[in-house]
């Protein structure tokens, strides 16, 4: 029998392999999974983020705290 370059072999493998619904879902699952690492990555980052502010001098321990103008100056 010769290859006539349709039917199956025309079908991608994933399709072919786990069929319209299945090939659906396994994107769905991956578009799922690259949203939750996306938060995940954005939920590390605030963590590390909010540490570093209560690590962080205020505006007290700062060198010019309680700097002022004074009109004598030229």
């Amino acid at each position: 029998m010769q290859a006539c370059g349709c039917g199956e072999e025309q079908i991608p493998w994933m399709l072919a392999k786990f069929g319209l619904l299945g090939t659906a879902g396994l994107v769905l699952a991956g578009l799922v999974l690259m949203m939750l690492a996306g938060w995940a990555l954005g939920w590390s980052v605030w963590l590390v983020r909010r540490r570093g502010e209560r690590t962080r001098p205020t505006a007290e321990d700062e060198g010019l705290a309680g700097f002022t103008w004074r009109d004598d100056e030229p």
